[in-house]
């Protein structure tokens, strides 16, 4: 009874002093934005369509990066959706820098699908990786008019487990072991 107690005890102090999540933070999510004054190269969006912000974009309300306040400006370049072509992007947060993977395009939308780095700042709280960026621009009219604008980055799981997830597989290996070890092997012989 003393020594289950004590198992109960120690499980209930590692379960307790365990950080609910990993210390190596991924993105996952975004948020939307709306992009003034934008000019495009051509009518209607398609796969080889410039944008181009003469104003600043803004995060909404909405957004779920907490280390982006309201209305900070984090759009001030341009992008081409040209399937190789490079695409920088960077604001308070931190920095990407990748290439265009795949471009989708539809009636008044296009889908830019990027590879490459991301760059956190200090302030974003995230690590660097690999990581892949989604970018989605909506045009309500003809060029010069404003685009509604949205993306999101996502990076790779961190390949090193969590402080809880080695806690528990620790915990595991000891009650496996406490239960062999408690296991009494008794002989019997039989006599012919």
């Amino acid at each position: 009874m003393r020594t289950r107690v004590l198992t109960l005890l120690a499980a209930a102090t590692v379960a307790v002093a365990a950080p609910a999540t990993a210390s190596a933070a991924t993105i996952i999510g975004g948020f939307s934005a709306g992009l003034v004054n934008v000019k495009s190269s051509t009518a209607a969006i398609g796969a080889d369509t410039t944008f181009s912000n003469g104003g600043s974009a803004v995060l909404g309300s909405s957004g779920d990066l907490s280390s982006v306040g309201v209305f900070t400006s984090f759009f001030t370049s341009s992008v081409t959706a040209t399937t190789g072509a490079d695409v920088t992007f960077s604001g308070v947060f931190g920095s990407f820098a990748g290439q265009v993977a795949k471009v989708t395009t539809g009636l008044n939308f296009v889908t830019i699908y990027t590879l490459g780095d991301f760059a956190p700042t200090a302030a974003s709280g995230y690590d660097k990786g690999k990581a892949s960026v989604a970018f989605t621009f909506n045009q309500a009219g003809g060029a010069g008019s404003d685009i509604s604008g949205s993306f999101s980055f996502a990076s790779p799981p961190s390949p090193i487990p969590e402080p809880a997830t080695w806690g528990m597989m620790i915990a595991g290996a000891g009650m496996a072991g406490a239960a062999v070890r408690r296991r009494r092997a008794s002989a019997k012989v039989a006599a012919a």
